[in-house]
């Protein structure tokens, strides 16, 4: 399951337009919280609390706690807008997730043992990772923090497939993710460096080949040439 990030919120209820920027001055966050067809709720929240939030990777593909004084709600987080001068929250947008709706979330990859991969150590090849994330279906609840692959087994010339992914009960691929064609999400390649030995060995060879037969001939005319001012 995904991490559980908590937020404490409080409920507020705007007067003027001025209200924002008095929250802003006070150290907080003014936002708002909808979904699950309900009416939008206004809310704000400490500044530090959200910045610390949004040092986690995964703030986006996780399911957060808004602890209010009376109730708690299970929200992700949709969208935040910040100072382009100083790169601080200045607003900040909550959906709503209930335990019996499905939602369709990017969750990271994490790869792990690239460098004991088969195909890197004993064969020479390198890791290429096609995708950081991967559109999932689930339960509010069953989301899980990310999607671990494992490369030790990959051989060279070998990938690991969309459809090799192994998830956590209850999760699934998405409608987007299943619907299309199958892809790879890491594979284990020749280096570049690998391939230019190839490409010179080749080419070596076929130099060889060349310069065995231009001898061939010319000492099938040097002998010919030697058998008439004999005769």
């Amino acid at each position: 399951m995904s991490t559980q990030t908590e937020l404490e919120i409080t409920l507020r209820e705007e007067t003027n337009s001025n209200d924002a920027k008095a929250i802003r001055k006070e150290g907080g966050v003014p936002g708002i919280l909808y979904g699950s067809e309900e009416d939008p709720i206004k809310i704000k929240l400490l500044s530090k609390d959200l910045r610390k939030a949004l040092e986690q990777p995964s703030i986006f593909s996780q399911v957060i706690n808004l602890k209010g004084s009376d109730n708690t709600f299970k929200v992700l987080l949709k969208d935040i807008q910040l100072n382009p001068a100083s790169d601080q929250p200045i607003h900040v947008d909550f959906q709503r997730v209930s335990k019996k709706s499905k939602i369709t979330l990017n969750v990271p990859i994490k790869y792990i043992n690239e460098d004991i991969c088969v195909g890197v150590k004993n064969e020479g090849g390198m890791i290429s990772k096609n995708k950081n994330d991967i559109e999932l279906t689930c339960l509010a609840d069953d989301l899980p923090e990310f999607i671990q692959i494992d490369c030790e087994n990959i051989s060279l010339n070998a990938s690991i497939m969309q459809s090799d992914l192994i998830l956590p009960e209850g999760v699934e691929l998405s409608i987007n993710s299943s619907s299309g064609q199958d892809q790879p999400m890491v594979s284990c390649s020749a280096t570049r460096a690998a391939l230019d030995i190839e490409e010179e060995i080749g080419e070596g060879e076929e130099g060889e080949g060349i310069e065995g037969e231009d001898n061939s001939e010319g000492s099938s005319e040097s002998g010919d040439e030697t058998s008439k001012d004999e005769g």
